[in-house]
Protein backbone atom coordinates (compact mmCIF):
# COMPACT_ATOMS: atom_id res chain seq x y z
CA UNK A 1 0.00 0.00 0.00
CA UNK A 2 2.98 2.33 -0.20
CA UNK A 3 2.12 4.06 -3.50
CA UNK A 4 -1.56 4.06 -2.59
CA UNK A 5 -0.90 5.79 0.72
CA UNK A 6 1.36 8.44 -0.82
CA UNK A 7 -1.02 9.32 -3.66
CA UNK A 8 -4.04 9.49 -1.40
CA UNK A 9 -2.22 11.80 0.97
CA UNK A 10 -1.14 14.09 -1.87
CA UNK A 11 -4.60 14.33 -3.39
CA UNK A 12 -6.80 14.29 -0.30
CA UNK A 13 -6.53 17.94 0.68
CA UNK A 14 -7.18 19.16 -2.85
CA UNK A 15 -10.72 17.77 -3.01
CA UNK A 16 -12.07 19.44 0.11
CA UNK A 17 -12.09 16.62 2.63
CA UNK A 18 -13.51 17.38 6.06
CA UNK A 19 -10.32 16.22 7.79
CA UNK A 20 -6.52 16.53 7.32
CA UNK A 21 -5.27 14.76 4.22
CA UNK A 22 -2.89 12.56 6.24
CA UNK A 23 -5.85 10.88 7.90
CA UNK A 24 -7.41 9.49 4.72
CA UNK A 25 -5.68 6.13 4.52
CA UNK A 26 -6.18 5.42 8.23
CA UNK A 27 -9.83 6.44 8.03
CA UNK A 28 -10.28 4.04 5.13
CA UNK A 29 -8.73 1.04 6.87
CA UNK A 30 -10.34 1.81 10.21
CA UNK A 31 -13.63 2.40 8.43
CA UNK A 32 -13.53 -1.17 7.16
CA UNK A 33 -13.23 -2.42 10.73
CA UNK A 34 -16.00 -0.13 12.01
CA UNK A 35 -18.31 -1.12 9.18
CA UNK A 36 -17.48 -4.79 9.64
CA UNK A 37 -18.24 -4.69 13.36
CA UNK A 38 -21.51 -2.83 12.97
CA UNK A 39 -22.76 -4.66 9.88
CA UNK A 40 -21.61 -7.98 11.29
CA UNK A 41 -23.44 -7.32 14.53
CA UNK A 42 -26.63 -6.14 12.88
CA UNK A 43 -26.52 -9.01 10.39
CA UNK A 44 -26.28 -11.50 13.24
CA UNK A 45 -29.31 -9.79 14.75
CA UNK A 46 -31.24 -9.89 11.47
CA UNK A 47 -30.24 -13.50 10.89
CA UNK A 48 -31.35 -14.44 14.40
CA UNK A 49 -34.64 -12.65 13.84
CA UNK A 50 -35.11 -14.47 10.55
CA UNK A 51 -34.49 -17.89 12.08
CA UNK A 52 -36.69 -17.18 15.12
CA UNK A 53 -39.68 -15.95 13.13
CA UNK A 54 -39.17 -18.76 10.59
CA UNK A 55 -39.63 -21.31 13.36
CA UNK A 56 -42.51 -19.38 14.96
CA UNK A 57 -44.52 -18.61 11.82
CA UNK A 58 -43.89 -21.52 9.41
CA UNK A 59 -43.56 -21.72 5.60
CA UNK A 60 -46.95 -20.26 4.66
CA UNK A 61 -46.61 -17.06 6.67
CA UNK A 62 -42.99 -16.65 5.61
CA UNK A 63 -44.02 -17.17 1.99
CA UNK A 64 -46.77 -14.57 2.39
CA UNK A 65 -44.37 -12.05 3.86
CA UNK A 66 -41.75 -13.03 1.28
CA UNK A 67 -44.07 -11.82 -1.46
CA UNK A 68 -44.71 -8.55 0.37
CA UNK A 69 -41.10 -7.84 1.30
CA UNK A 70 -39.79 -8.77 -2.13
CA UNK A 71 -42.19 -6.31 -3.68
CA UNK A 72 -41.70 -3.56 -1.10
CA UNK A 73 -37.95 -3.74 -0.63
CA UNK A 74 -37.26 -4.02 -4.35
CA UNK A 75 -39.57 -1.13 -5.24
CA UNK A 76 -37.98 0.85 -2.40
CA UNK A 77 -34.58 -0.03 -3.84
CA UNK A 78 -35.62 1.51 -7.16
CA UNK A 79 -35.67 4.92 -5.53
CA UNK A 80 -31.96 4.41 -4.79
CA UNK A 81 -30.92 5.72 -8.17
CA UNK A 82 -27.46 6.77 -7.03
CA UNK A 83 -28.29 10.25 -5.75
CA UNK A 84 -26.38 9.48 -2.56
CA UNK A 85 -23.29 8.31 -4.46
CA UNK A 86 -23.48 11.29 -6.81
CA UNK A 87 -23.60 13.55 -3.74
CA UNK A 88 -20.46 11.88 -2.34
CA UNK A 89 -18.69 12.21 -5.70
CA UNK A 90 -19.42 15.91 -6.30
CA UNK A 91 -17.02 18.67 -5.31
CA UNK A 92 -19.27 21.72 -5.01
CA UNK A 93 -18.19 24.59 -2.77
CA UNK A 94 -21.40 25.00 -0.75
CA UNK A 95 -22.01 21.53 0.67
CA UNK A 96 -25.14 22.50 2.63
CA UNK A 97 -26.82 23.82 -0.52
CA UNK A 98 -25.72 20.74 -2.46
CA UNK A 99 -27.14 18.46 0.22
CA UNK A 100 -30.45 20.31 0.03
CA UNK A 101 -30.52 19.89 -3.76
CA UNK A 102 -29.77 16.19 -3.51
CA UNK A 103 -32.20 15.64 -0.65
CA UNK A 104 -34.98 17.40 -2.56
CA UNK A 105 -34.52 15.06 -5.52
CA UNK A 106 -34.32 12.02 -3.23
CA UNK A 107 -37.52 13.00 -1.43
CA UNK A 108 -39.36 13.48 -4.73
CA UNK A 109 -38.22 10.06 -5.92
CA UNK A 110 -39.03 8.42 -2.58
CA UNK A 111 -42.51 9.91 -2.43
CA UNK A 112 -43.20 8.83 -6.00
CA UNK A 113 -42.22 5.24 -5.30
CA UNK A 114 -44.31 5.17 -2.13
CA UNK A 115 -47.28 6.00 -4.32
CA UNK A 116 -46.20 3.30 -6.80
CA UNK A 117 -46.04 0.74 -4.00
CA UNK A 118 -49.44 1.79 -2.70
CA UNK A 119 -50.92 1.47 -6.19
CA UNK A 120 -49.25 -1.93 -6.59
CA UNK A 121 -50.95 -3.39 -3.50
CA UNK A 122 -54.20 -4.49 -5.24
CA UNK A 123 -52.20 -5.73 -8.25
CA UNK A 124 -50.00 -7.92 -6.06
CA UNK A 125 -53.05 -9.29 -4.23
CA UNK A 126 -54.78 -10.09 -7.52
CA UNK A 127 -51.66 -11.55 -9.10
CA UNK A 128 -51.09 -14.00 -6.25
CA UNK A 129 -54.79 -14.55 -5.56
CA UNK A 130 -54.58 -13.75 -1.84
CA UNK A 131 -56.52 -10.78 -0.44
CA UNK A 132 -54.28 -10.63 2.64
CA UNK A 133 -51.55 -9.19 0.44
CA UNK A 134 -53.56 -6.02 -0.18
CA UNK A 135 -53.34 -4.71 3.38
CA UNK A 136 -49.83 -6.06 3.97
CA UNK A 137 -48.39 -4.41 0.85
CA UNK A 138 -50.18 -1.11 1.50
CA UNK A 139 -48.82 -1.11 5.05
CA UNK A 140 -45.21 -1.07 3.84
CA UNK A 141 -45.72 1.62 1.18
CA UNK A 142 -44.04 4.17 3.49
CA UNK A 143 -40.61 2.55 3.02
CA UNK A 144 -39.27 4.56 0.01
CA UNK A 145 -40.13 7.85 1.74
CA UNK A 146 -38.67 6.65 5.05
CA UNK A 147 -35.41 5.74 3.33
CA UNK A 148 -35.26 9.18 1.68
CA UNK A 149 -35.69 10.86 5.08
CA UNK A 150 -32.55 9.05 6.29
CA UNK A 151 -30.44 11.14 3.90
CA UNK A 152 -28.36 12.80 6.69
CA UNK A 153 -26.21 9.67 6.70
CA UNK A 154 -24.85 10.79 3.30
CA UNK A 155 -23.15 13.76 4.94
CA UNK A 156 -21.28 11.63 7.46
CA UNK A 157 -20.47 9.07 4.76
CA UNK A 158 -18.86 11.74 2.56
CA UNK A 159 -16.86 12.90 5.59
CA UNK A 160 -15.87 9.26 6.17
CA UNK A 161 -17.33 9.51 9.68
CA UNK A 162 -18.27 5.84 9.54
CA UNK A 163 -18.97 5.47 13.25
CA UNK A 164 -21.83 7.97 13.14
CA UNK A 165 -23.15 6.47 9.89
CA UNK A 166 -23.29 2.98 11.34
CA UNK A 167 -24.84 4.05 14.64
CA UNK A 168 -27.68 5.73 12.76
CA UNK A 169 -28.15 2.78 10.42
CA UNK A 170 -28.00 0.23 13.24
CA UNK A 171 -31.10 1.74 14.84
CA UNK A 172 -33.34 0.11 12.23
CA UNK A 173 -32.37 -3.58 12.81
CA UNK A 174 -31.97 -3.20 16.58
CA UNK A 175 -35.38 -1.61 17.12
CA UNK A 176 -36.97 -3.91 14.54
CA UNK A 177 -35.70 -7.01 16.38
CA UNK A 178 -36.85 -5.66 19.73
CA UNK A 179 -40.38 -5.17 18.38
CA UNK A 180 -40.78 -8.01 15.85
CA UNK A 181 -39.72 -11.04 17.87
CA UNK A 182 -41.97 -10.40 20.91
CA UNK A 183 -44.94 -9.70 18.62
CA UNK A 184 -44.32 -12.93 16.69
CA UNK A 185 -44.00 -14.85 19.95
CA UNK A 186 -47.37 -13.65 21.27
CA UNK A 187 -49.21 -14.62 18.09
CA UNK A 188 -49.43 -11.42 16.05
CA UNK A 189 -48.35 -13.51 13.06
CA UNK A 190 -47.15 -12.07 9.76
CA UNK A 191 -48.07 -8.55 10.89
CA UNK A 192 -45.20 -8.66 13.39
CA UNK A 193 -42.88 -8.53 10.37
CA UNK A 194 -44.58 -5.32 9.23
CA UNK A 195 -44.95 -3.48 12.55
CA UNK A 196 -41.35 -4.07 13.68
CA UNK A 197 -39.64 -2.45 10.65
CA UNK A 198 -42.12 0.46 10.76
CA UNK A 199 -41.08 1.29 14.32
CA UNK A 200 -37.38 0.80 13.49
CA UNK A 201 -37.47 3.13 10.49
CA UNK A 202 -39.38 5.78 12.42
CA UNK A 203 -36.73 5.84 15.14
CA UNK A 204 -33.94 6.07 12.54
CA UNK A 205 -35.61 8.98 10.73
CA UNK A 206 -36.10 10.98 13.93
CA UNK A 207 -32.50 10.35 15.03
CA UNK A 208 -31.08 11.32 11.62
CA UNK A 209 -32.99 14.60 11.53
CA UNK A 210 -31.87 15.38 15.08
CA UNK A 211 -28.14 15.07 14.34
CA UNK A 212 -28.10 16.44 10.77
CA UNK A 213 -25.49 19.25 10.56
CA UNK A 214 -27.32 20.93 7.66
CA UNK A 215 -30.69 22.59 7.61
CA UNK A 216 -33.46 20.72 5.82
CA UNK A 217 -34.77 22.87 2.98
CA UNK A 218 -36.54 22.44 -0.34
CA UNK A 219 -34.05 23.43 -3.06
CA UNK A 220 -35.10 22.32 -6.54
CA UNK A 221 -32.43 23.15 -9.10
CA UNK A 222 -32.82 22.23 -12.78
CA UNK A 223 -29.08 22.11 -13.41
CA UNK A 224 -28.59 19.83 -10.41
CA UNK A 225 -31.48 17.66 -11.55
CA UNK A 226 -29.85 17.18 -14.96
CA UNK A 227 -26.47 16.47 -13.36
CA UNK A 228 -27.86 13.87 -10.99
CA UNK A 229 -30.01 12.32 -13.72
CA UNK A 230 -26.98 11.74 -15.96
CA UNK A 231 -25.39 9.80 -13.13
CA UNK A 232 -28.54 8.09 -11.90
CA UNK A 233 -30.34 6.56 -14.89
CA UNK A 234 -27.93 3.60 -15.26
CA UNK A 235 -28.18 2.97 -11.53
CA UNK A 236 -31.95 2.90 -11.95
CA UNK A 237 -31.59 0.32 -14.74
CA UNK A 238 -29.53 -1.83 -12.38
CA UNK A 239 -32.19 -1.49 -9.69
CA UNK A 240 -34.89 -2.53 -12.17
CA UNK A 241 -32.81 -5.60 -12.97
CA UNK A 242 -32.80 -6.54 -9.28
CA UNK A 243 -36.58 -6.05 -9.20
CA UNK A 244 -37.10 -8.35 -12.18
CA UNK A 245 -34.91 -11.11 -10.75
CA UNK A 246 -36.19 -10.98 -7.16
CA UNK A 247 -39.85 -10.53 -7.98
CA UNK A 248 -39.59 -12.86 -10.97
CA UNK A 249 -38.24 -15.79 -9.00
CA UNK A 250 -40.81 -15.23 -6.26
CA UNK A 251 -43.65 -15.24 -8.79
CA UNK A 252 -42.20 -18.20 -10.68
CA UNK A 253 -41.91 -20.36 -7.56
CA UNK A 254 -45.39 -19.39 -6.41
CA UNK A 255 -46.88 -20.38 -9.77
CA UNK A 256 -44.79 -23.53 -9.88
CA UNK A 257 -45.28 -24.81 -6.33
CA UNK A 258 -47.67 -22.55 -4.41
CA UNK A 259 -47.19 -20.47 -1.28
CA UNK A 260 -44.93 -23.02 0.40
CA UNK A 261 -42.55 -22.91 -2.56
CA UNK A 262 -42.49 -19.12 -2.18
CA UNK A 263 -41.49 -19.69 1.44
CA UNK A 264 -38.61 -21.94 0.38
CA UNK A 265 -37.17 -19.45 -2.10
CA UNK A 266 -37.65 -16.65 0.46
CA UNK A 267 -35.63 -18.58 3.03
CA UNK A 268 -32.88 -19.35 0.53
CA UNK A 269 -32.61 -15.74 -0.63
CA UNK A 270 -32.75 -14.40 2.94
CA UNK A 271 -29.89 -16.58 4.18
CA UNK A 272 -27.57 -16.62 1.16
CA UNK A 273 -27.73 -12.86 0.66
CA UNK A 274 -25.23 -12.53 3.51
CA UNK A 275 -22.56 -13.68 1.07
CA UNK A 276 -22.20 -10.11 -0.15
CA UNK A 277 -21.66 -8.55 3.25
CA UNK A 278 -17.86 -8.34 3.03
CA UNK A 279 -18.15 -6.73 -0.39
CA UNK A 280 -20.73 -4.27 0.87
CA UNK A 281 -18.60 -3.35 3.87
CA UNK A 282 -15.50 -2.78 1.78
CA UNK A 283 -17.22 -1.14 -1.18
CA UNK A 284 -19.05 1.25 1.13
CA UNK A 285 -15.87 2.17 2.97
CA UNK A 286 -13.58 2.72 0.02
CA UNK A 287 -16.00 4.62 -2.24
CA UNK A 288 -15.18 8.10 -0.86
CA UNK A 289 -11.47 7.29 -1.17
CA UNK A 290 -11.95 6.07 -4.76
CA UNK A 291 -13.64 9.37 -5.56
CA UNK A 292 -10.57 11.17 -4.23
CA UNK A 293 -8.06 9.23 -6.40
CA UNK A 294 -10.33 8.55 -9.36
CA UNK A 295 -7.84 9.83 -11.95
CA UNK A 296 -4.98 7.71 -10.59
CA UNK A 297 -5.36 4.38 -12.43
CA UNK A 298 -2.43 2.73 -10.66
CA UNK A 299 -3.91 3.59 -7.29
CA UNK A 300 -7.36 2.38 -8.33
CA UNK A 301 -5.76 -0.88 -9.43
CA UNK A 302 -4.21 -1.38 -6.01
CA UNK A 303 -7.48 -0.62 -4.22
CA UNK A 304 -9.42 -3.04 -6.42
CA UNK A 305 -7.04 -5.97 -5.98
CA UNK A 306 -6.63 -5.49 -2.24
CA UNK A 307 -10.35 -5.02 -1.59
CA UNK A 308 -11.28 -8.12 -3.56
CA UNK A 309 -8.67 -10.29 -1.92
CA UNK A 310 -10.00 -9.26 1.48
CA UNK A 311 -13.65 -9.75 0.45
CA UNK A 312 -13.07 -13.26 -0.89
CA UNK A 313 -11.81 -14.42 2.51
CA UNK A 314 -15.45 -14.10 3.62
CA UNK A 315 -17.43 -14.76 0.46
CA UNK A 316 -15.99 -18.10 -0.59
CA UNK A 317 -15.98 -19.77 2.87
CA UNK A 318 -19.54 -18.53 3.47
CA UNK A 319 -20.81 -19.96 0.19
CA UNK A 320 -18.89 -23.21 0.52
CA UNK A 321 -20.21 -23.59 4.07
CA UNK A 322 -23.80 -23.32 2.85
CA UNK A 323 -23.18 -25.90 0.15
CA UNK A 324 -21.69 -28.31 2.68
CA UNK A 325 -23.93 -27.73 5.69
CA UNK A 326 -27.37 -26.65 4.42
CA UNK A 327 -28.79 -30.16 5.06
CA UNK A 328 -27.58 -29.94 8.66
CA UNK A 329 -29.11 -26.48 9.09
CA UNK A 330 -32.47 -27.85 8.04
CA UNK A 331 -32.24 -31.15 9.92
CA UNK A 332 -30.96 -29.84 13.25
CA UNK A 333 -32.21 -26.21 13.36
CA UNK A 334 -35.13 -25.38 11.07
CA UNK A 335 -36.93 -28.71 10.97
CA UNK A 336 -37.84 -31.25 8.29
CA UNK A 337 -40.68 -29.12 6.89
CA UNK A 338 -37.94 -26.96 5.31
CA UNK A 339 -36.23 -29.90 3.59
CA UNK A 340 -37.29 -28.79 0.05
CA UNK A 341 -35.31 -25.58 0.59
CA UNK A 342 -31.95 -27.41 0.79
CA UNK A 343 -31.23 -27.47 -2.98
CA UNK A 344 -32.11 -23.77 -3.18
CA UNK A 345 -29.81 -22.90 -0.28
CA UNK A 346 -26.94 -24.80 -1.89
CA UNK A 347 -27.61 -23.58 -5.42
CA UNK A 348 -28.00 -19.91 -4.57
CA UNK A 349 -24.84 -20.11 -2.47
CA UNK A 350 -23.01 -21.29 -5.58
CA UNK A 351 -24.53 -18.44 -7.59
CA UNK A 352 -23.45 -15.94 -4.92
CA UNK A 353 -19.87 -17.25 -4.97
CA UNK A 354 -19.64 -16.50 -8.71
CA UNK A 355 -21.47 -13.17 -8.53
CA UNK A 356 -19.29 -11.76 -5.75
CA UNK A 357 -16.01 -12.04 -7.65
CA UNK A 358 -15.12 -8.48 -8.53
CA UNK A 359 -18.46 -7.31 -7.10
CA UNK A 360 -17.33 -3.73 -6.42
CA UNK A 361 -16.05 -3.10 -9.97
CA UNK A 362 -18.83 -0.61 -10.77
CA UNK A 363 -17.78 1.65 -7.87
CA UNK A 364 -14.57 2.41 -9.77
CA UNK A 365 -16.52 3.44 -12.86
CA UNK A 366 -19.05 5.43 -10.82
CA UNK A 367 -16.32 7.32 -9.01
CA UNK A 368 -15.11 8.50 -12.42
CA UNK A 369 -18.63 9.66 -13.33
CA UNK A 370 -19.29 6.64 -15.59
CA UNK A 371 -22.27 4.68 -14.27
CA UNK A 372 -23.43 3.35 -17.65
CA UNK A 373 -21.27 0.20 -17.58
CA UNK A 374 -23.22 -1.21 -14.65
CA UNK A 375 -26.41 -0.96 -16.71
CA UNK A 376 -24.88 -3.29 -19.30
CA UNK A 377 -24.18 -5.93 -16.66
CA UNK A 378 -27.68 -5.50 -15.23
CA UNK A 379 -29.32 -6.04 -18.62
CA UNK A 380 -27.27 -9.20 -19.23
CA UNK A 381 -28.24 -10.48 -15.78
CA UNK A 382 -31.94 -9.87 -16.36
CA UNK A 383 -32.03 -11.41 -19.83
CA UNK A 384 -30.11 -14.47 -18.60
CA UNK A 385 -32.55 -14.92 -15.72
CA UNK A 386 -35.62 -14.67 -17.96
CA UNK A 387 -34.24 -16.91 -20.71
CA UNK A 388 -32.31 -19.50 -18.69
CA UNK A 389 -33.61 -19.74 -15.10
CA UNK A 390 -37.38 -19.26 -15.34
CA UNK A 391 -38.06 -21.67 -18.24
CA UNK A 392 -35.74 -24.22 -16.63
CA UNK A 393 -37.79 -24.12 -13.41
CA UNK A 394 -40.97 -25.12 -15.21
CA UNK A 395 -39.17 -27.64 -17.42
CA UNK A 396 -36.92 -29.40 -14.89
CA UNK A 397 -37.89 -28.10 -11.46
CA UNK A 398 -35.65 -26.64 -8.77
CA UNK A 399 -32.40 -28.07 -10.13
CA UNK A 400 -33.20 -26.65 -13.55
CA UNK A 401 -33.71 -23.23 -11.97
CA UNK A 402 -30.38 -23.51 -10.16
CA UNK A 403 -28.61 -24.50 -13.37
CA UNK A 404 -30.09 -21.48 -15.13
CA UNK A 405 -29.02 -19.13 -12.36
CA UNK A 406 -25.48 -20.55 -12.41
CA UNK A 407 -25.25 -20.12 -16.17
CA UNK A 408 -26.51 -16.54 -15.87
CA UNK A 409 -23.92 -15.78 -13.18
CA UNK A 410 -21.14 -17.00 -15.49
CA UNK A 411 -22.37 -14.71 -18.28
CA UNK A 412 -22.44 -11.73 -15.90
CA UNK A 413 -18.93 -12.58 -14.75
CA UNK A 414 -17.74 -12.49 -18.36
CA UNK A 415 -19.13 -8.95 -18.76
CA UNK A 416 -17.56 -7.87 -15.48
CA UNK A 417 -14.19 -9.37 -16.45
CA UNK A 418 -14.23 -7.35 -19.68
CA UNK A 419 -14.83 -4.03 -17.94
CA UNK A 420 -12.29 -4.70 -15.19
CA UNK A 421 -9.61 -5.42 -17.76
CA UNK A 422 -10.63 -2.37 -19.79
CA UNK A 423 -10.28 0.12 -16.94
CA UNK A 424 -7.73 -1.46 -14.62
CA UNK A 425 -5.86 -4.01 -16.72
CA UNK A 426 -6.44 -6.73 -14.12
CA UNK A 427 -7.22 -10.39 -14.75
CA UNK A 428 -10.20 -11.04 -12.50
CA UNK A 429 -9.97 -14.83 -12.58
CA UNK A 430 -6.51 -14.83 -11.03
CA UNK A 431 -7.90 -13.07 -7.96
CA UNK A 432 -10.66 -15.69 -7.77
CA UNK A 433 -8.30 -18.64 -8.05
CA UNK A 434 -6.05 -17.23 -5.34
CA UNK A 435 -9.02 -16.72 -3.03
CA UNK A 436 -10.35 -20.23 -3.67
CA UNK A 437 -7.22 -22.04 -2.45
CA UNK A 438 -7.95 -21.85 1.33
CA UNK A 439 -11.60 -22.82 0.80
CA UNK A 440 -10.66 -25.76 -1.41
CA UNK A 441 -8.38 -27.05 1.35
CA UNK A 442 -11.18 -26.75 3.93
CA UNK A 443 -13.73 -28.48 1.69
CA UNK A 444 -11.32 -31.37 1.04
CA UNK A 445 -10.74 -31.72 4.79
CA UNK A 446 -14.49 -31.97 5.47
CA UNK A 447 -15.08 -34.42 2.62
CA UNK A 448 -12.22 -36.60 3.88
CA UNK A 449 -13.66 -36.51 7.40
CA UNK A 450 -17.08 -37.58 6.11
CA UNK A 451 -15.66 -40.45 4.11
CA UNK A 452 -13.19 -41.78 6.67
CA UNK A 453 -14.53 -41.02 10.14
CA UNK A 454 -18.34 -41.22 10.21
CA UNK A 455 -20.51 -44.30 10.16
CA UNK A 456 -24.23 -44.73 10.77
CA UNK A 457 -26.81 -41.94 10.91
CA UNK A 458 -25.64 -38.35 11.05
CA UNK A 459 -25.73 -36.55 14.43
CA UNK A 460 -25.43 -33.00 15.68
CA UNK A 461 -21.95 -33.85 16.99
CA UNK A 462 -20.86 -34.90 13.50
CA UNK A 463 -22.05 -31.63 12.05
CA UNK A 464 -20.40 -29.53 14.78
CA UNK A 465 -17.11 -31.38 14.31
CA UNK A 466 -17.19 -30.80 10.56
CA UNK A 467 -17.99 -27.11 10.93
CA UNK A 468 -15.10 -26.77 13.37
CA UNK A 469 -12.71 -28.47 10.96
CA UNK A 470 -13.98 -26.36 8.06
CA UNK A 471 -13.52 -23.08 9.93
CA UNK A 472 -10.15 -24.10 11.36
CA UNK A 473 -8.63 -25.13 8.03
CA UNK A 474 -10.07 -22.04 6.34
CA UNK A 475 -8.52 -19.69 8.91
CA UNK A 476 -5.13 -21.40 8.82
CA UNK A 477 -5.00 -21.60 5.03
CA UNK A 478 -6.24 -18.00 4.64
CA UNK A 479 -3.56 -16.77 7.01
CA UNK A 480 -0.91 -18.71 5.11
CA UNK A 481 -1.89 -17.23 1.73
CA UNK A 482 -2.75 -13.69 2.84
CA UNK A 483 -0.58 -13.12 5.90
CA UNK A 484 1.45 -10.34 4.28
CA UNK A 485 -1.69 -8.50 3.27
CA UNK A 486 -3.16 -8.85 6.77
CA UNK A 487 0.03 -7.53 8.36
CA UNK A 488 0.11 -4.55 6.02
CA UNK A 489 -3.52 -3.70 6.69
CA UNK A 490 -2.79 -3.91 10.41
CA UNK A 491 0.10 -1.45 10.00
CA UNK A 492 -2.21 0.93 8.18
CA UNK A 493 -4.83 0.56 10.91
CA UNK A 494 -2.37 1.25 13.72
CA UNK A 495 -0.65 4.08 11.85
CA UNK A 496 2.80 2.49 11.77
CA UNK A 497 5.13 2.37 8.78
CA UNK A 498 3.72 1.77 5.29
CA UNK A 499 4.60 -1.33 3.32
CA UNK A 500 4.44 -2.68 -0.18
CA UNK A 501 2.01 -5.56 0.12
CA UNK A 502 -0.63 -4.06 -2.15
CA UNK A 503 1.94 -3.47 -4.88
CA UNK A 504 2.80 -7.17 -4.74
CA UNK A 505 -0.90 -7.95 -5.04
CA UNK A 506 -0.94 -6.33 -8.47
CA UNK A 507 1.78 -8.58 -9.79
CA UNK A 508 -0.18 -11.63 -8.61
CA UNK A 509 -3.39 -10.40 -10.27
CA UNK A 510 -1.89 -9.61 -13.67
Amino acid sequence: MGPLSDEIDDIGEAVGLAFPRAELRQRTVRGVLINALFLGGTDVLVLAQGLIVTVLLGPESIGLYGIVTTTAVTVAALRRVGIDEAFVQQREGDQEAEFQRAFTLELIVGGAFSLVLLAAAPIVAALYGDERLLALTAAVAYLPTAFALQAPTWIFFRRMDFLRVRILQALVPVVTFAVTVPLAAVGVGVWSLVIGPAVGNTVAVVAGIAVCPYKFAWRFDREARARYFRFSWPVFVAAVSVLVVQQGQMLAFTLHGGLEAAGFITLAVTLTRYADRADQIIATTIYPAICVVREQIGTLREIFVTSNRVALTWVLPFCAGFILFSPDLVQFVLGEKWQPAVPLLQGLAGVAAIQQLGYNWFSFYRARGDSERQAVEAIVSTVAFLILAVPALFAWGVWGFIGGRLAGAVLVLAVRRHYVRRLLGIELMRIGIRGAVPVAAAVLAVVALRELAWTGSRTEADAIAEVTVFLGVTVIASWWTERRLVRELWRQFTGTRPGATAARAISHAR
